[in-house]
């Protein structure tokens, strides 16, 4: 038998060498792995990690209660084990909240951001009154018709409308139309009355046939100029429904066609 060339045989036993270290690199690491990941387990069920307090920003004590009362975040509960969007979502039924991010901190705070829906008009509805926001929420429900009104007056007549639902679709463009209407047209509209076509009333006697929701600023002109310059007296309505060709009427038998 042939002798082994020296530095053949030094360089099988360097690569053995190599093999074995590899070997005990990937052991180690795998130790090293679990040891981690049995840490990170105990210190997530430890105290350390647990809600110590949870801390409502954007809102009044009033309503801070409530929404501590449903975002249900027990105390010593672990931090990561809350659920964020559930919880973000559960705040939101709230009628009068528009937006809730909630975040977590080490050191056991949880952070509730509130952002509000604020009230655009006034609803009559069926003999109620309603605060409504822009996206049509009903915000709340309001005893009797304020002595001094802070907000334009839609006129409704829904069914069953309760606070936290959302006003029909068709009343939309009617609530965005009365919180939008310039101080010298709305100073002189007593309600705006939703539908296909919409409608202004005004004060005293008369009305705006306004339309649908196309050419908007050209019939918020029309209506404006008209109601600056020409007297009113027994007017049944001003139609700026073609604003380029607005009609007045005085007369019961006037046509409601202006195209």
């Amino acid at each position: 038998m042939a002798d082994i060339d020296p530095r053949i045989q030094e360089r099988r036993i360097e690569i053995i060498r190599a093999k074995g270290k590899k070997r005990l690199r990937m052991l180690l690491m795998a130790v090293l792995l679990v040891l981690l990941g049995l840490a990170a387990v105990l210190i997530s069920r430890s105290s350390l990690l647990d809600v110590d307090e949870v801390v409502v920003i954007g809102v009044d004590s009033e309503l801070e209660e409530l929404i501590i009362t449903v975002a249900n975040i027990p105390k010593s509960k672990p931090l990561l084990e809350i659920d964020t969007q559930a919880i973000s979502t559960r705040i939101k039924k709230i009628p009068s909240v528009k937006g809730a991010k909630v975040t977590r901190s080490f050191g056991g705070k949880v952070t509730v951001s509130v952002t509000l829906r604020q009230p655009s008009v006034l609803l009559s509805n069926l003999g109620q009154w309603f605060l409504i926001d822009l996206d049509g929420r009903v915000l709340a429900r309001v005893p009797e018709l304020p002595s001094s009104l802070e907000y334009p007056i839609v006129e409704g007549n829904f069914d069953d409308l309760k606070v936290g639902e959302w006003v029909p679709e068709q009343a939309l463009f009617a609530i965005e139309l009365a919180a939008n209407l310039p101080p010298v047209l709305s100073a002189d509209i007593s309600f705006v009355l939703p539908g296909d076509e919409i409608e202004l009333i005004l004060f005293g006697e008369g009305k705006i046939l306004f339309g649908d929701n196309k050419a908007l600023e050209s019939k918020i002109l029309a209506a404006s100029t008209i109601l600056e310059q020409v007297d009113l007296s027994e007017l049944v309505h001003i139609d700026v429904r073609t604003p380029d060709k607005p009609v007045l009427c005085r007369s019961s038998e006037c046509s409601y066609d202006s195209y």
